[in-house]
């Protein structure tokens, strides 16, 4: 394939172009896809016999949370499909622990099951701008401790929280390939949000 005729390519976001030895190259790289609720919904209350459901210390429970993140989040994509993801991972989960606006974790004999941090959607701060909104981050529930409701009650606490402190809208986002996660996030009052590059590409 030409230069020329490479570059004449239609692009899309979710897949990555490469051209190598005069051939074309595509490969899956899916983004999330975003999504939007308002703090104003309720999200059903869970009962939780001796869990405790507490905020974050990111001094007291860092190491903790970095092992479970690790533990559960190296066989989840992107990271299972890299060929070295420990550097990567490990280095992400350091950058969201440095200073976590908001963090929630659920310990159960004394030992943190889930957790959850809150960040920012894009780059900006919440409130800088039109469309930003905190962001879950690291929803996460460790493997022997699922379907029991843990998620629901981290999401309601996070709600809570930010609906105390003035703002209105909570963003997230999930892989389309991850029908358990989307399937979480539309029943707990979650839709899908406008996605500016994605309708870019396709015009």
């Amino acid at each position: 394939m030409s230069s020329d005729a490479w570059w004449r390519l239609p692009r899309h976001p979710d897949w990555k172009y490469e051209r190598i030895n005069g051939e074309a190259w595509l490969s899956s790289r899916p983004r999330p896809l975003r999504l939007r609720r308002s703090t104003s919904l309720e999200v059903p209350a869970v009962t939780l016999s001796g869990v405790e459901i507490r905020t974050l210390d990111a001094r007291r429970d860092r190491a903790e949370i970095a092992e479970l993140l690790m533990d559960v989040w190296i066989e989840e994509d992107p990271y299972r499909s890299l060929e070295d993801p420990d550097t990567l991972l490990q280095a992400e989960i350091e950058r969201s622990l440095e200073d976590p606006g908001l963090g929630i974790v659920a310990v159960d004999a004394g030992t943190i099951c889930a957790v959850v941090l809150v960040g920012t959607d894009d780059a900006g701060a919440p409130g800088s701008g039109p469309g930003d909104a905190p962001m879950l981050m690291w929803l996460t529930v460790r493997r022997d401790a699922r379907e029991r409701g843990l998620a629901t009650a981290l999401l309601r606490v996070v709600v809570e929280t930010l609906s105390a402190r003035g703002v209105d809208e909570l963003a997230s986002g999930a892989s389309a390939a991850n029908i358990a996660s989307l399937r979480w996030h539309l029943t707990r009052g979650f839709q899908l949000a406008p996605d500016p590059i994605r309708e870019a590409m396709r015009r």
